[in-house]
Parts: structure tokens; C-alpha cells; sequence
């Protein structure tokens, strides 16, 4: 039986972190839908803008119904192995045929402070991440907006991550030992 963790957050609250850190230390395979969706995107030709992935990713779920990049997640979770994350969860188009594929999954919703966010993403320096507060604030809107807050509703967990790196290690190693989900 498939261990599955979905992680779900706004843009810049720590998913990757976790995820890598979970993969890493708990032995988990990473299916990512950011993935999915810029494999659509280089197929149509465009530049892999977070603009242009969100345009791509409205079109074929507009087009093609709500799960259509969930459909693309679950042959990719098929083929991962008994222990897979599932990251960046966006509509309830992603969330529930997961959660009604694998009843077990639980979903963990990383916080933080959207200033602390902000920071996070002007540090690191990813393309198409905002490079002042106002271009952040236009990003979260655009989210919004898209629907693309929807997943965060479905949550079973919570962990803030408004501290620093090992604060946030420390948080998901609790998790991981109140739940058993190293086992």
C-alpha cells in the first residue's frame, strides 16, 4: 500500500523545502504538478514564466476539465513507489480525485507570513519570482483569482514556517513522529 502526502501552501510558504527535506530524510519519491504543468508549457512553445504556465494551466483545465493535470499526477504516482509526496496543489480539481484515489493520503499545509514569504522568493532568485512587494501582491491576486487557492482548504495538518530552517526541520520531524508516517 502507497504512503501519500500531499503539500499544499501560497506561493513562497516553503513546499519544496519540505518536500525535499521529507524526500531526503524519510525516503519519500516527489511528484510535483508544477512539473506537469511546464512539461505542457514547453510543449505549446512558451517561456517558463510563472505568467505563462498559469495561462497554460487555466486553458487546458478550462479545455479539458478541472483534473486534467490531476489525471497527469496519477500515472506519475503509479509509477513512483510506496512512498510519494504529492506538491503544489492548487484547485479542488487537484485535491479531490486524489484524496477519493488514495483515501489515506493526508495533506500537510505549509504557512507562513506573506512578508516572510515575499523575502523567501526575492532570495532565492527562481525566474518569474516577484522582485518587489507589489509584483508579490499581484502574483497572490492572480492566484486568487484563478481559483488557485482553492486546495487550501483541505488540509489535515498544519506547520508554520515563519522561523528559521531547523524550526521548520524540527516541526515536520514531529509531525512525521505523531502520525507514524516514517514507518
Amino acid at each position: 500500500m502507497q504512503k501519500i502526502i500531499g503539500i499544499i501552501g501560497r506561493i513562497g510558504a516553503g513546499k519544496d523545502t519540505v518536500a525535499e527535506y521529507i524526500a531526503r530524510k524519510y525516503g519519500y519519491a516527489v511528484v510535483a504538478f508544477r512539473d506537469a504543468v511546464k512539461e505542457v508549457t514547453e510543449k505549446e512553445g512558451l517561456e517558463l514564466t510563472r505568467a505563462n504556465m498559469q495561462a497554460v494551466s487555466k486553458k487546458y483545465r478550462d479545455r479539458y476539465g478541472g483534473d486534467y493535470f490531476t489525471n497527469i499526477i496519477m500515472k506519475k504516482v503509479a509509477e513512483s513507489g510506496p512512498k510519494i509526496i504529492i506538491k503544489e496543489m492548487r484547485t479542488e480539481g487537484d485535491v479531490l480525485p486524489l484524496k477519493n484515489m488514495f483515501r489515506k493520503m493526508k495533506i500537510i499545509l505549509i504557512e507562513a507570513d506573506a512578508e516572510k514569504r515575499f523575502e523567501r522568493m526575492f532570495a532565492r532568485g527562481r525566474a518569474g519570482d516577484p522582485q518587489t512587494l507589489e509584483e508579490f501582491e499581484g502574483q497572490e491576486k492572480r492566484e486568487e483569482e484563478l481559483g488557485y487557492t482553492q486546495a487550501l482548504q483541505y488540509d489535515d495538518f498544519k506547520i508554520n514556517n515563519n522561523g528559521t530552517l531547523g524550526e521548520l526541520y524540527e516541526k515536520v520531524d514531529k509531525l512525521f513522529k505523531t502520525t507514524q508516517y516514517d514507518e
